[in-house]
This record gives structure tokens, sequence and C-alpha cells, in this order.
């Protein structure tokens, strides 16, 4: 059982067996006496302790924690003994070299990539790359700077390898950027040269200066940038951790409360909200972590944090991956039903339509637990414990195959097979009123709170009987949806006005002919066939659509394919194609 020592080398602490320390001991002594009257001799010293700890290193590994004898000997050889420095016949000079070849070839030292400040222009960036793949340097240098003259590049790449590369500043790491063998005596003859006056001009000085500024100028921009990934990355990890907060009913914070009406139950959708959460987090949380290690300069090792990172941020995904798998299953199928009801029918077999209690562009209230507050929504709960409001509803208008006016609902829902679609659509209701001729529909189908939501909607049709009337109330704005009529007018443009069920559909009985045409180009400039013409006491206009004559106090005749309307006196009388009146209104 032999002793160990602990000793420091090259700022690196090894343990070494007791007889293995002794050698070594007497091995770096001799070193220095040799080196005692050599320029650069503690430089020299230093190169030589670091590459002898770099191989040390090497040769430690998890089963073996202390230096031997062996590796001792090894090192030495590779690194080359005192005495093997003087004047050596040619022959011992080559077992020497074959020596230190065959022990070299036990350690991973290869050839790496530096900046070469010894022969440099501006950084030195060239004459390291032509180092690292040992061919002359004007070819590198020639590479940068033919694409600056034809695509401007050059510069911008010279000055990112400028940043990157790092520089060759001590002996070793010149030795490795050419690729020779890091031994006492390369060290020595590289310290010496090193240590000779270098020829310079005022080119070099100059390039070397800008490129000085234009790295301060890109490390500038970095920290500025590293600032605002912390920026970033800060206030959107706040906001995403803020919403947990929300989720356990922390004051100031809520969440809309449709979101979990859309899963299956309290726990899932605390699970999903979490994985979400985590999900879209971490990643400005370790957007902000790099941003302080790029302006602190931090190299201290974080692969901990970041595998730590990861591994939560895989975890948050698969949970959202199951929960989203198993939430599409339950709208994987769709199914509707279908109620019909006879309204009663109104006297002249004409009905009015509105929208009850508020006009369509008043918002809805939508409950918090803190206070109602205005929202506009599709989907809110009035009250704490009513059901859940939605706005997905939609009335059309179609002829009706019989002599009544009928109203049609039809819901829609989703569910993981029919049977559940249809039974989960069972469970949507709708209200609205009648009072003689008024029709009055609420903007809202309502969705029972225990039931979970599967992208529920709503269809009304009415019937209307041929040759009965109806009036669309200015309120139903945003209510109807692409009703067909004979004139293919937009739904915003039947509004206000009346309009009668015909064999062919629904025809305007009030219309100006101002209104829009699906379909149809407003811009008549270049029409030859339109006539308009006004002089000061009436107007007259003639195209496509027909014509209208208007004169003073309100006066207007129009003649199109439905009949001829005439506006006179605050009256309005309509003439059919077979030249008989039907309605007369005040209007």
């Amino acid at each position: 059982m032999n002793k160990t020592v602990t000793v420091n080398i090259g700022g690196i602490v090894f343990h070494i067996d007791e007889n293995a320390y002794e050698r070594f001991k007497a091995y770096l002594e001799a070193i220095r006496v040799h080196f005692t009257t050599a320029e650069g001799r503690d430089e020299i010293m230093q190169d030589i302790e670091s590459r002898i700890a770099e191989m040390f290193q090497e040769r430690v590994k998890d089963s073996k924690q202390v230096i031997t004898l062996e590796d001792v000997e090894a090192v030495t050889t590779v690194m080359g003994r005192p005495d093997q420095f003087g004047d050596e016949s040619a022959s011992a000079k080559e077992e020497t070299h074959a020596a230190q070849t065959a022990a070299a070839s036990e350690f991973k030292g290869q050839k790496r990539l530096f900046r070469n400040p010894d022969s440099k222009i501006l950084g030195g960036v060239c004459s390291g790359i032509a180092a690292y793949f040992d061919i002359d340097t004007v070819w590198v240098r020639l590479a940068f700077v033919i694409p600056l003259f034809f695509f401007g590049s050059g510069v911008m790449l010279y000055i990112i390898l400028w940043i990157v590369i790092p520089e060759a500043e001590s002996s070793v790491e010149k030795l490795q950027m050419r690729g020779e063998p890091v031994n006492i005596s390369n060290i020595e003859k590289n310290v010496q040269e090193a240590g000779k006056p270098k020829r310079d001009n005022f080119v070099s000085r100059f390039f070397e200066g800008v490129g000085q500024v234009f790295k301060f100028i890109f490390l500038f921009i970095g920290k500025l940038i590293a600032i605002f990934f912390i920026f970033i990355g800060l206030v959107m990890a706040f906001a995403m951790f803020a919403a947990v907060f929300a989720l356990f009913n922390f004051p100031g914070t809520h969440y809309p409360e449709f979101f979990r009406h859309v899963f299956s139950s309290h726990f899932q959708f605390g699970l999903a909200f979490i994985a979400a959460v985590v999900l879209v987090g971490i990643p400005f949380v370790m957007l902000a972590f790099s941003g302080v290690k790029m302006v602190f300069n931090i190299k201290r090792n974080t692969r901990f944090v970041g595998f730590t990172a990861l591994g939560l941020w895989l975890v948050a995904l698969a949970v959202c991956l199951v929960l989203g798998t198993q939430l599409a299953s339950d709208f994987s199928e769709s199914q509707s039903v279908r109620k019909s009801i006879t309204l009663m029918q109104p006297a002249g077999r004409k009905l009015i339509l509105e929208l009850e209690g508020k006009k369509a562009n008043e918002k809805e209230k939508y409950y918090d637990r803190w206070g109602k507050t205005e929202f506009d929504t599709d989907f809110f709960y009035s009250d704490e414990k009513s059901d859940l409001h939605s706005k997905d509803i939609a009335l059309d208008i179609v002829k009706s195959q019989t002599d009544s006016f009928e109203l049609v609902e039809i819901f829609y829902a989703h569910g993981a097979s029919k049977k559940e679609a249809a039974d989960r659509a069972t469970h949507t209701t709708y209200a609205f009123s009648q009072i003689d001729s008024v029709l009055r529909f609420t903007r809202t189908f309502m969705i029972d709170r225990n039931e979970r939501y599967r992208g529920q909607k709503m269809q009304l049709l009415l019937k209307v009987p041929i040759g009965a009337q109806i009036y669309l109330d200015r309120s139903l704005a945003g209510f109807i949806y692409d009703i067909d009529n004979v004139k293919n007018i937009q739904d915003e443009d039947m509004l206000d006005r009346v309009w009668v069920m015909t064999n062919k559909g629904l025809a305007c009985t009030d219309c100006t002919g101002e209104e829009h045409i699906l379909g149809h180009e407003e811009d008549n400039s270049n029409d030859e066939s339109d006539i308009n013409i006004s002089d000061g006491n009436g107007q007259v206009k003639i195209d496509k659509n027909g014509v209208i004559i208007s004169g003073p106090d309100d006066e207007m005749v129009k003649i199109d394919s439905n009949g001829v309307v005439i506006h006179k006196n605050g009256k309005t009388k309509i003439y059919k194609d077979n030249g008989v009146r039907i309605s007369v209104e005040k209007k």
C-alpha cells in the first residue's frame, strides 16, 4: 500500500502516488535547472505545467483517481527530459523523437482551431484557419476578399469568426493550432520566438484598431439583445405563472370560466392548465436565463439546469398531447336534432321579426366571481349558477310548404359517437316569444351547466308561406345569416325592409334600389347604358336594375322586374306585373 500526495499542477488538483510524486518532483526540478538562464523561463515553466496537467487529466478516470509512476513515465516521455536537450547525435535525436511519438499516441491531444496572433492583418482569423487546414494563408484570405466584391458577405463572416474563434495566447495553444507536438523542446522554441521583436506596419495596426471597434460594437449589440431576452423572458414567464394563481382563485386573478367547461373534469382541467403554463413558460424562462449568462459572461456549466428544464418541458408536452388526444376524440362525430314549432298565425299574414331586449351591437354581461363586467364573448354565464349561454346561432328564412308560419330549431353538437353527439344536442334549449304579429328572438341559446362544451351551435329556420310578409327589424343585424332572396341582396341591406314570399323566394316590397347586391359591382361609371338626369327639382336614374324617378317632397316612382312602386304624400302603392295593386301602406 503506497501513500498518496495531493499536488496542484497548472491550477488543477491531483492525487499522486508517493513514488510517482518523487519522480515527478525530480523531473520538474531538472527542468527548472535547465531553464535557469533561459529567456522567458517563467512562461516556459507555466506552459509545461499546463500541458502536463492536461495529460494527467486524460489518464485519470472514474475508476482511477491516483496518478501512478507509470503515468509519470508516460507523460515525461512525451514532454522530453532535460538531458535530451543538449547536442545529441542525429541517431539519438531520431530515437528520442520516435519514443515521444509512440508515447504521444496514448493521449487525445489534437489540432485545434485558434486565431493566430503572430501572423495577422486584422484578427488572425485567416492565418489561424490556414494553420488548422495546413494550407497557405493567401488562399484563405482570397476566400474572404473575393465575396466582399461580389456579395458583400465576406466582412460579416470574418467579424463573426473573429468573435467566435478564440485567440492562441499560450505557447501550448499555438502548438496545438499548428498541430505540432506539445513537448518541452517545442514550448521553449515557441516562447523564445515569441520574445523576438515582430515587424509591424501601419496597415496592420490600422486594421487591428478597426477590428477592435467592430468587435466592441458587435459585443455591445449582443449585450442589448441579451437584455431584451431577459425582459421578454421575465414578462412572459411572469404572465404564465400568474395564470397558475388564477387556477387557485388568487385575488385579483381570473380566467374565463368557459375554459373549465371544455374539460371532462376539474382534475383534467387543472392538469391541462398547469401543463400548458409549463409548456409555454419554460422556453421564456430559459430565454431569460440565457440572457443573464450573456450579460454577466457566466461560463459555468449549466447543463443540469438545461436538462431539468428540457425534462419538465417534455413531460408537459406529453401531458398536453395525451389530454388533447382525449379531447379531440370527443369532437370526432357530429349530429343534430330538430324541433318544429307551429307559430300563431298573425293577422294580415304579416310577421314582424326582431331581437328581444337589446340591439345587436349591445354587449352581453359576463360574470366573474369578483363582480359583473361587460365582456363581448360568444360564451358566458349570466350569473354564477346559470347555464352556459352561447351566441353561436343564426336565423335563416325559407319558403313554407304549408299555409302557416313555422319555426324549426336545429341543434348541433359533437361527441365520441353519433348517439353521444345527438344526446348532447338535446341538452340545449332556446327561448323566443310571440305577441300577435311580433316574433321576438333571444340572442343566445343555453347549454346545461353540467354538460361539457362540444361545439354546440344552433340554426333557426323560419318557414314563411307564399303570399305572407315579414318585416326584418334592424336589431337582427348579425343574427340573420345568408338569407336567399330573388334580388340576392346582402343580409345587412335586408334589414328595415318588408319582404313577401313568392314562388321564387323572398321579394322586397319597399327597397330603394340602393341596396348592395352580392357579386354585383357597385362602380358603374364605365357602363354606357346608365342614365342619370337631375335638374334640381327631381332626378331620373335609368340602369340595368330599372327606372327610378324622384321629385320634391319625397315623391318617388320605381319600376323594375318586381313591378311598380309609387310613393307620394306619405303613402306607398305597389303594383305587380299584372297591374293589380296589392299593397297600400303609410310610410
